[in-house]
Parts: C-alpha cells; structure tokens; sequence
C-alpha cells in the first residue's frame, strides 16, 4: 500500500518560525507517523506558497490529480485545514476527490475515511471551520495593516526606489529610511522633469539615465513606467498609502483572475519617514502630468493584427505600430521596439505582414513533413514500458512492506532496516520517476496528434482567408488561435542608401503546436 505527505507551510506559520521551520517540524511529526504505523511513505508533497485557491498551489493541484487516479492509499496531513482554505468550490473539490477515489486522510488526531458517512460530515465541516479561520486572520492583518498605516509606518511588500524599511525599536512595525544614493536620482528625475535639458517626456528621462549608466534596482534598463511612478508617487512628499493598487477578483471563463488597478480615492496619512521632494516641487510635476493627459475619446478600433504576438526577440516586449506621421512625408507606418536601449530596429508594416504571411507557410509546410516522418508507435511502446515499471514498481514496494516485518522478527537490526529502507525508497522514486516521464512522453504524443488534426486546418484556413478578413480585428483573433508569439530580430538599419537591409530580419514562431523534436 502506498502513501504519501503533504506538507504547507501558512502564512500564520510565520510567527512561530522561532527556532525551527515549520515544514521540517510537520515532516519530523508525520515521517514518525507514518513509522510508528508502517506505512510506506513514497512521496513528500511540500508546498512553500501561502494560497486560497487551489489555483495557486500547484503542489496540491498535482497531490489531487494522483489522488483522482488511484495513486494512494492514503495521505497523510498535520491537520485537514492543511488541505483548502478555499471557497466552497474549492472545498468541494478536495472532498469529491478523497471520497470517489476512496483515499484516507491521516492526521495525528484522527484518520479520516470520506466513504464513511460520519467521517465525511467531520472532514467537510473542518474544512467549513478553515475557510472562516483564514477569513478571521485576513480580517486581524488587514486591520493590523491599516493601523499601522495610521501610526505613519511602512506596511507594504516592496519599497519605493529612494527608500528602504527598518524594524522600528521596541514597537511592532516598520518605518521607510531613505538610501542616499538611490534619493539623488529621485530628485534628478523631478528636476529633469522641470527642466528643458531634455525630452521632458517619461521615455525621454529613462533613456537619459540609461544612457548616463545609472542602475535601476534590477539593473534593467530604465522605462517609462518607472519615471511616471517616481513622479506621481507621493510617498517621496512623507505620505503613506492604505491598498493604493488593492486586489480585484474578477471571473473568467470559470477562472478566477486577480488584477491590481490604482484607486485614486484610498486613504493617505502622514508617515515617519523623511521626504525626498518638498512639496512645492511635487506639486508642479503633478500640475504638468495632469496638463498633458490626453482627452477622453471614443475607442478607436484596432489597428494591430498582431497586437499581443508580434514581440521584440532581444528585450521580449511587444512591437509597436506606429502609424503614419504627417510631419515626416515618404515615411510609412512601421512596426518599432519602444524598450530604451534595445539594438532592434523597426520595419515598414506592409513588409513585416508579408513576411509574416510567407513565414507562416514555410513553417506549416515544414512542421508536416516533420509530423510525416515522426514514427507514431512511441505510445505503444511506452505503453509496454510502464507496465514493466509497474510491476518493478509493486514489487519493491511489496519488499519496502516486508522490512516492517523482518524487523518485528528479529532478523533486521535498526540500522539494517533503515539502511535496506532508505535503498528500497530510493529505487521506488526512480521506477515513479520513469513511469511519470514515460506517461509525459505518450501525453505529448497525443496532445500532438489532437493539436495537429485541429489547428493544422486553421493554420491553412489563416493562409487563405487573412487578405479577405475586413479588420485587424479579426486577423488578430484568427492568428492568436495558432500562435503564442512571434518573435522578431533586426538589428541592421534599411534606407534608401541600404535598400537590402529593409527587410533583413529573422522571425521565430512559437505555436500552439507541440513541438516534434
């Protein structure tokens, strides 16, 4: 019989990490367990991160699935709170899951068999109980954050650029200190800002510190986003903001998606950290930002059929469509990288989609004959292979079973029954290790198999609708059914002096295809 642990490590958890981490202590507890039983422990689960859905704990998303197959006989868990503190759904899920596949849940206090009907009404109300728990935790921080902000400290994640945070002494809590280095920049930004001494822009200021090798925290290149953050951020005037950018839970397509916006109506109180930019010089930058926001319009419609795919191969950002400029006649609209600093370099739309166009059908063309000539028998064989492995697999687990024994009777020391244990586990892991790589290799086998017989014919339908579609619209939506990118490398200016180096650049297509090789 097989069995396995599953581990997590909560956010509560932090406060007890005094002397020792919790994941290791829960391990200790559950490997003496399992010992002081006999069961035959093959696999640890751990998982680090501390989510509420189940969408953000990958770990438990794979426990589930080996679960729903068969795969254990039993888990065993600190207390069954570890499994979800999730919505209802979630819950259900992780019920559902245990009852259909008959899998134990096993915790120091009790074992839990959801096929019986006491168990299962115990098991589904403790994790009632979780969910109400993580609520009233979330309620106590979220509180304790708040007031926190009010006393003036620091209770973000990470700093502003011009600050660090310090433990405040003999209090709970943090204050922001500034990093004398990184607060000259700050100030040379909003001087740069309100001088003429260059292109007053937010791109014109970030390739000014780039060019000038001015280091950003990550050692990036600066952007347009940095600059616009430092200059309307008024944490660098003394204030602290209460869920500036609060998460927003959104659903879609069944899916639960999380997006940050900024709310210009959340608290601001007064902080203990010194300010940067007195507030005279703030408030002149904010009055020229808000001078320059362009007017609210009507939506315009899409412009960019491969808005979202086309992407720069060097810096990984998105291509921008510039349209045609008025000011500069003989000019055509042209596809740019707009990251500072980036060697690539633009090229006129109508050569790119061509290009694009003719890309696409040498690829398809390629893509079959490499399908054609990829032998189809792997799955059977694999098929053959896992049974083997499955075998292999009972039998040492069969002989990891019959060391409980040996040792009962006298024939196995302790240090023999760990040492042959600790070898038999050993070769358990690898024969699973096999048997998981073989399943991947048939999954990729039939994923191909799917993906080919459907998005081929979309691929050729693309080919010969794409001139007729009436929008980029439509184009983009066609295209984004086959492709996830394309990536785009030119480095070598074209003009009229250097005509063959217009259309000198290399395109990569990453489809929705898996690949052959």
């Amino acid at each position: 019989m097989s069995y396995c642990i599953y581990l997590r490590k909560s956010r509560a958890d932090k406060e007890l990490e005094i002397k020792e981490d919790v994941l290791l202590r829960h391990e200790r507890a559950l490997l003496d367990l399992a010992e002081s039983k006999n069961y035959n422990i093959t696999k640890i689960f751990r998982e680090v991160v501390s989510g509420e859905t189940l969408a953000a704990r990958p770990q438990m998303q794979e426990l589930l699935s080996e679960v729903e197959n068969g795969l254990w006989d039993g888990v065993l868990v600190m207390e069954v709170e570890r499994l979800a503190r999730g919505n209802t759904i979630d819950q259900g899920i992780v019920s559902q899951a245990f009852k259909l596949s008959d899998t134990l849940i096993i915790t120091p206090a009790k074992i839990y068999n959801p096929k019986n009907e006491f168990d299962e009404e115990y098991f589904e109300f403790g994790l009632f109980m979780s969910r109400r728990e993580w609520k009233t935790i979330n309620r106590r921080l979220s509180a304790g954050r708040l007031a926190s902000c009010k006393e003036g400290k620091f209770a973000g994640g990470t700093t502003p650029y011009g600050y660090d945070k310090v433990k405040l002494e003999g209090e709970k809590g943090y204050k922001l200190v500034t990093i004398e280095s990184e607060a000259e920049i700050v100030k040379l930004v909003y001087n740069l800002y309100l001088s003429n001494e260059v292109n007053t822009g937010f791109q014109g200021i970030a390739n000014k510190l780039s060019a000038g090798g001015v280091p950003t925290r990550t050692g990036k290149a600066w952007s347009a986003a940095q600059i616009k953050n430092i200059l309307t951020n008024d944490v660098y005037i003394g204030k602290i903001h209460w869920q500036k950018t609060p998460e927003i839970k959104k659903s879609k397509n069944g899916t639960v998606v999380k997006t940050r916006t900024v709310n210009p109506n959340c608290p601001v109180f007064d902080g203990l950290h010194d300010p940067i930019i007195d507030p005279d010089t703030y408030n002149k930058v904010q009055n020229i930002i808000n001078s320059r926001k362009a007017p609210i319009t009507i939506q315009r419609p899409m412009q960019n059929p491969f808005a979202g795919i086309l992407v720069c191969d060097i810096c990984g950002k998105p291509l921008k469509r510039r349209p045609v400029d008025s000011r500069r006649p003989g000019h055509s609209a042209s596809y740019d990288c707009i990251t500072g600093g980036c060697p690539t370099v633009g090229c006129p739309v109508n050569i790119v989609e061509n290009k694009i166009l003719a890309g696409i059908k040498l690829w398809l063309d390629k893509y079959k004959i490499e399908l054609k000539n990829t032998p189809s028998s792997d799955a059977v064989y694999n098929d053959v292979q896992i049974q083997i492995c499955n075998k292999k697999l009972n039998e040492l687990q069969n002989q990891l079973e019959r060391t409980f024994t040996l040792l009962e009777q006298g024939i196995y020391d302790k240090d023999t029954f760990f040492s042959r244990q600790n070898f038999l586990k050993k070769e358990i892991e690898s024969v699973i290790n096999i048997i998981e790589n073989l399943e991947n290799e048939d999954k990729i086998t039939k994923a191909r198999t799917e993906y080919s017989s459907r998005l081929i014919p979309q691929i050729e339908n693309l080919l010969e609708i794409y001139t007729a579609l009436p929008d980029a619209k439509s184009k983009n939506d066609l295209i984004k059914k086959v492709f996830y990118q394309i990536r785009y490398t030119k480095t070598t200016k074209g003009n009229r002096w250097n005509p063959d180096d217009v259309d000198n650049f290399k395109l990569k297509f990453v489809s929705k295809l898996p690949s052959i090789e």
